[in-house]
């Protein structure tokens, strides 16, 4: 597996302290995590994108729909679709934001000579994994499964913990890649205890990466009508076993 040498760590990143930090709450906000270069690089690769799939789910169900669904519907169609996705995010797991499958990009060959393929060699590189394995004192990570995300006006994702019978997580991350994000503007990690107190936030500052133990419950925190802009962002989870795309 072969990355292009462009997109690196920080050379100031350390183990410590995010080492003692993780081990004491199972979670952790690493600032300037990549150089300077490599996170203005994937930011606009993600920034430039222009085909995304919009996510959500209904009645369960993971849908993943056109991106421009505003003009595809009519507007009876759009306010039955946002009152049945509101309806169950009042009680319920439910999300909506836009995706690129990254790891389905790199392992089915869907666009090759594609910059997103050589992030997700990147993110399965040496360099990735074995600081994240020193870091997180899980010498068992084997592979990152990656998706570019995109949060903007009306998105949010509800409380769930990220388990998933089969997949073998063991620590969700969000490499966080909007240079200039209001904390007024939603879009926040959160976390929550037993009784869901909110228990910590973390903002996704750009080229921050936070990173959690799974099972965790956490949310994204809805982004409202006012805000201005993408909150761009690598995400997915560090897993043990064989990689069954390869």
């Amino acid at each position: 597996m072969k990355t292009n040498n462009f997109l690196s760590l920080s050379p100031d990143l350390n183990v410590g302290p995010w080492d003692q930090l993780f081990a004491e709450k199972g979670r952790v906000h690493i600032p300037n995590f990549l150089t300077d270069d490599a996170a203005d690089t994937i930011f606009e690769c993600l920034n430039n994108q222009k085909t995304w799939n919009l996510v959500c789910q209904q009645d369960g169900i993971h849908q993943d729909l056109n991106d421009n669904v505003a003009a595809i519907w009519n507007e009876a169609q759009l306010a039955k679709f946002t009152a049945k996705l509101h309806e169950q995010a009042r009680t319920g797991f439910q999300y909506l934001y836009r995706t690129i499958p990254i790891y389905d990009i790199y392992h089915k060959r869907m666009l090759p000579g594609n910059f997103l393929n050589e992030i997700f060699l990147f993110l399965n590189s040496p360099a990735f994994l074995n600081f994240l394995r020193t870091v997180l004192q899980m010498p068992d990570i084997t592979f990152a499964d990656a998706q570019a995300t995109c949060y903007t006006s009306g998105d949010f994702l509800t409380k769930h913990d990220d388990s998933a019978q089969g997949k073998n997580r063991l620590a969700g991350y969000v490499l966080n890649l909007t240079p200039s994000w209001n904390p007024n503007w939603g879009g926040a990690l959160q976390f929550y205890d037993s009784e869901d107190n909110c228990v910590d936030t973390l903002y996704p500052s750009y080229n921050a990466l936070n990173v959690f133990r799974v099972p965790q419950p956490h949310a994204v925190t809805f982004v409202p009508p006012f805000a201005d802009g993408k909150r761009l962002s690598i995400t997915g989870w560090l897993r043990a076993g064989a990689d069954p795309g390869c």
